[in-house]
């Protein structure tokens, strides 16, 4: 279902997924990130992460959905879990329509750094992931930006097994 295209620009040593440039995932350097966005809440940092990754991966679905002529909201939804597997950042599961609906990590390469750098936490923190499923449910059914709500109800880094996420329409 999804065909991955990676290539290497031999001039600046850029990686190009599917066209879209890309940075492989460090489990290390996401949960310094997301470490750096906790210790600036007070400055929405939170939020800011997890908005700038919706709209990255917005046109990276899109684009994709385009170029391969993708309209079944399963077949999307199948492209969305995918990617998050090709670009190391775990697996996960997608389900709802277009008021409601759910994300689970069965594994989470940002909770498991995490949990290796700082253990247990007492709330979740995996805002790189909210971000992606905002992204991910917009793109399943064409509506703009920010018009999901996305909550980590049940995280890995508060001991959990998954990390749940809660979709609701804005």
């Amino acid at each position: 279902m999804l065909n991955l295209d990676f290539t290497l620009d031999e001039k600046t040593y850029r990686h190009y997924l599917n066209g879209h440039p890309v940075v492989m995932h460090s489990h290390h350097y996401l949960a310094l990130i997301t470490k750096l966005a906790e210790d600036l809440g007070d400055v929405r940092g939170p939020q800011i992460l997890a908005e700038t990754v919706e709209d990255s991966m917005r046109a990276i679905f899109d684009d994709y959905f385009q170029k391969n002529a993708i309209s079944s909201t399963q077949d999307r939804a199948a492209v969305c879990t995918r990617y998050f597997s090709a670009f190391g950042l775990g697996k996960m599961s997608i389900k709802g329509d277009e008021q409601n609906g759910e994300a689970r990590l069965i594994h989470s390469h940002i909770d498991e750094g995490w949990l290796r750098k700082w253990g247990n936490h007492d709330k979740p923190v995996n805002h790189f992931t909210r971000g992606y499923v905002a992204a991910a449910f917009a793109a399943l059914f064409n509506r703009p930006a920010r018009s999901y709500v996305v909550t980590e109800t049940a995280s890995m880094v508060t001991g959990e097994e998954q990390s749940v996420f809660v979709v609701k329409a804005a």
